[in-house]
């Protein structure tokens, strides 16, 4: 699939840190209550990708409770809402038993990004696959297609994050490193690998006060949406900074100097 300027597409559909759609550069808004199942059908052809789900897929996931004939038609008059919504009848495809939206006609902010970051060979296309995440995918929404895809798509951000940022950390650049990685994590809290990586470059411009804070702000998160507590080696880069914080200033202000400096110091 060809992904077009973004701009170009009559049906836009943002999924990652929200959810909108936008039909002829105008975003959709309802006066009434939001259409609740052709809603769902939409999420889940979005976490399908553009080769599209089996429609029997669908049925379980939207009516687990309905036999296979109800379930069926329930689906087929979905379908046919959600094109009404998306004010084309060729933008939803069915076709041998698949459901799909049509990816000549629609652009999902998912696809793309990871499309790019999938494509991305240099600092400069990784960066642009990065500002396609705007955040968790279908964060919200505990829709029963969506946990898989949600994973995904936060591991491919956080090892893209992670490329950027420890080609900084190589050459010596901790400052954009831990730009990068506050960046990243203001869009995705979620990932413990970037709030390690960030306490990491702190402990190394000799913050301990930043690390801890860091810190803090990780075991929150983590308790927060996963139930867990930091792992070890997150916990260790935190005692390395909070316990003798002293040390770490010491070791910082040695990095310039020369190998026989640093033996007289």
């Amino acid at each position: 699939m060809t992904m077009q300027r973004e701009d170009s597409w009559s049906i836009r559909i943002y999924s990652l840190g929200r959810f909108e759609i936008v039909l002829d550069g105008a975003p959709l808004r309802f006066t009434a209550k939001t259409p609740r199942k052709p809603f769902a059908l939409l999420k889940g052809l979005l976490c399908a990708g553009w080769r599209g789900v089996g429609q029997g897929t669908l049925q379980d996931a939207l009516w687990p409770e309905a036999d296979a004939w109800s379930a069926r038609q329930a689906l087929n008059t979905t379908v046919h809402r959600l094109r009404r919504l998306l004010r084309r009848k060729d933008s939803v495809l069915v076709t041998d038993g698949m459901i799909a939206l049509n990816p000549e006609l629609c652009w999902v902010d998912a696809w793309a990004f990871e499309q790019a970051v999938g494509h991305a060979h240099d600092a400069a296309a990784i960066a642009d696959a990065l500002r396609l995440y705007g955040g968790m995918f279908l964060g919200d929404a505990d829709h029963p297609l969506a946990f898989e895809v949600r994973d995904r798509l936060r591991r491919k951000f956080t090892q893209a994050v992670l490329k950027v940022g420890m080609n900084h950390e190589r050459v010596g650049d901790t400052t954009s490193a831990i730009d990068i990685y506050q960046e990243a994590l203001d869009t995705d809290c979620t990932s413990e690998d970037l709030h390690r990586a960030l306490m990491r470059c702190l402990v190394r411009e000799a913050k301990p006060a930043a690390v801890a804070a860091a810190y803090q702000r990780c075991r929150m998160i983590l308790v927060r949406h996963f139930a867990t507590g930091p792992s070890p080696a997150t916990e260790q880069i935190y005692r390395s900074a909070c316990v003798n914080p002293q040390k770490i200033v010491a070791d910082r202000s040695l990095m310039g100097l020369s190998k026989q400096q640093q033996a007289q110091a």
